[in-house]
């Protein structure tokens, strides 16, 4: 007999990202697969993100706040004493710099984040909420591990990215009952700030295969990307933003163009709102590069699996560790060979010569070696492609995320 409504357990998810990335997406996929006869899940968006209304489709109830455009937590007279004399003769020693940069920060806590937690600790009371689950990192997401404390409910705190822990983060992972980190790369690196190893569980991100074998539109996805018949295409999706390697890829593809002269190079991808002029620095070096006829530039797309059957090759060309590479697990799921740079939890999802080659971060010249190889030679590509998608049945479908999601909270909830 299926459970009723108030038998359910009510999950709050906290989705902090103020536009779409790998913790929206991985989030859809958790609401897609998540048990509806034992969970019931409400989330808090602080972004009308085009994934609002596609959490609604499967079900969830969304409450949108908007807190990304939330004025500034510092008071209107913090910006003339920063440049007082009392305050740059503070900042003179390395004691004085602490104390002005732990006022700073307590000012944050005291005008953003706390009057945030009481606003979500309302939500958790008057929806009877159970469990609470934040969605990037802690430093990220303090509002909603705080209020789940204020609340009396435990929270579960996904860590998608790799973050240092200051004094009070580290007082505030005590009152996490549960962290899930997307690699074991970003456990280490959380766990070296001093969190007992015994609250970390590690859940890679997954996807839906059966729902990407049905995107898998080669021709629509060469059609909208205005790729030639002949033409080549080698892609970089994800966020615009510096760490992400963009500029590296495009220096890249300026080398790969001479021995394959009908490759296109494909960008795709929304700028973020701490770095709104990264895009005009890439069209700069796309034209001083001489790219702009064989480098083309693309917003945000929802069709992943449209726009991975459409590329010949796939490059992650992160110019810091990566958490996760989500791209990858993408790209082999379409049988798509991928170039990704060596570093954070990439050698985790791919091995070198298996499903892709590997480079160093911020070699372009490597990364075009690497890129002309997979293009002149059909036979590899095609056999990493196979082998990656193998590797993607094996261990990371949305199943395999959802059924270890769902055991960390019967583990807290127990």
């Amino acid at each position: 007999m299926p459970m009723s409504s108030k038998d359910k357990t009510r999950l709050l998810y906290l989705d902090t990202a103020p536009t779409v990335g790998g913790s929206v997406v991985s989030l859809y996929e958790l609401l897609k697969g998540l048990d509806r006869e034992r969970y019931e899940p409400l989330v808090i968006s602080y972004a009308p993100h085009t994934y609002v209304d596609r959490f609604r489709a499967l079900g969830a109830e969304v409450l949108v706040r908007q807190m990304d455009r939330a004025a500034d937590h510092r008071p209107r007279w913090a910006g003339s004493a920063r440049g007082s004399g009392v305050v740059r003769g503070l900042r003179n020693s390395a004691t004085g710099e602490a104390t002005f940069h732990a006022m700073g920060f307590g000012l944050y806590l005291l005008r953003r984040v706390w009057p945030r937690a009481r606003a979500i600790e309302r939500v958790i009371r008057d929806r009877r909420v159970a469990l609470v689950h934040t969605n990037i990192r802690l430093g990220h997401d303090r509002e909603g591990i705080l209020a789940a404390r204020l609340a009396g409910v435990p929270c579960v705190c996904h860590v998608r990215d790799f973050e240092r822990l200051n004094r009070f983060d580290r007082w505030l992972a005590g009152r996490v009952a549960r962290f899930i980190c997307i690699s074991q790369a970003v456990q280490r690196s959380h766990a070296a700030s001093g969190v007992p190893c015994e609250k970390y569980r590690v859940v890679y991100n997954g996807l839906d295969l059966a729902a990407f074998d049905a995107g898998m539109d080669a021709t629509h996805g060469r059609e909208s990307l205005g790729l030639a018949g002949d033409e080549r295409a080698v892609g970089v999706v994800g966020r615009l933003e510096s760490w992400k390697g963009q500029e590296v890829f495009l220096r890249a593809m300026a080398e790969v163009r001479r021995a394959v002269p009908r490759v296109k190079g494909i960008v795709v991808g929304a700028s973020v709102p701490h770095e709104p002029n990264y895009k005009d620095r890439l069209l700069a070096l796309r034209r001083e590069l001489g790219l702009d006829y064989r480098v083309a530039f693309h917003d945000y797309r929802p069709d992943v699996p449209a726009l991975m059957a459409a590329l010949d090759v796939i490059v992650l060309p992160s110019s810091s560790p990566e958490p996760f590479g989500r791209v990858l697990i993408e790209a082999m799921a379409a049988s798509k060979p991928v170039v990704a740079t060596d570093a954070g939890a990439v050698r985790e999802v791919i091995a070198d010569g298996e499903h892709g080659l590997l480079v160093p971060v911020d070699d372009a010249g490597a990364m075009a070696e690497a890129v002309k190889r997979l293009l002149l030679d059909p036979r590899l590509a095609g056999s990493m492609g196979l082998k990656g998608r193998r590797e993607v049945e094996a261990r990371f479908t949305a199943q395999h995320y959802v059924n270890g999601v769902q055991a960390v909270y019967r583990e807290v909830l127990a």
